[in-house]
């Protein structure tokens, strides 16, 4: 019997990513659809979760990243003493992990694959700069996840948009 192995790696057109279901269809579709032509249009990077089993591999989970700016009005005046106006940031712009890992109760998979954004993010840093890494959550339970996770909530103007200073963040990753 194999053991079921686990490694995030950077997306490639040779990955299998038809029975990719995370229970959500825009996300989904996202993968499946839009992911490799925003890579090669240069808008950002996407890394797949691979489960290795008996020989076959799957996709069971993703993240998106892209580099931005934040103007310092868009988080809570108490984080933003001393920054410029706008500062250099990155972007989690998707996380999706498969159903069936979802309900594995023992392992919290949504947690690892937000640890392993926020490393790729803190490597990014390291070689181009980088303020705060923010999410854009599509609703209020991702504002939950990302808040219980470290990340605050911006809170500006009804916007469901949370943060985490880089430096937080080297912190919380030890």
């Amino acid at each position: 019997m194999s053991e079921t192995t686990y490694q995030v790696v950077r997306f490639s057109d040779d990955h299998d990513l038809s029975e990719f279901d995370c229970g959500h269809d825009v996300y989904n579709a996202w993968l499946r659809e839009h992911a490799a032509s925003s890579i090669r249009a240069g808008v950002c990077a996407v890394y797949l979760l691979i489960e290795g089993a008996q020989g076959r591999e799957r996709v069971v989970g993703y993240f998106a990243i892209n580099p931005t700016q934040v103007a310092s009005t868009e988080i809570p005046a108490k984080d933003t003493r001393g920054w410029p106006r706008t500062v250099p940031a990155w972007k989690i712009g998707k996380l999706a992990v498969h159903v069936d890992l979802r309900a594995n109760a023992d392992i919290p998979w949504g947690r690892h694959l937000l640890r392993a954004a926020i490393e790729t993010v803190l490597r990014a840093c390291d070689v181009g700069g980088g303020k705060v890494i923010v999410v854009d959550p599509d609703d209020r339970a991702l504002v939950d996840f990302y808040v219980a996770n470290g990340f605050r909530s911006c809170a500006v103007g009804g916007s469901l948009a949370c943060y985490l200073k880089v430096s937080t963040a080297r912190g919380l990753l030890g």
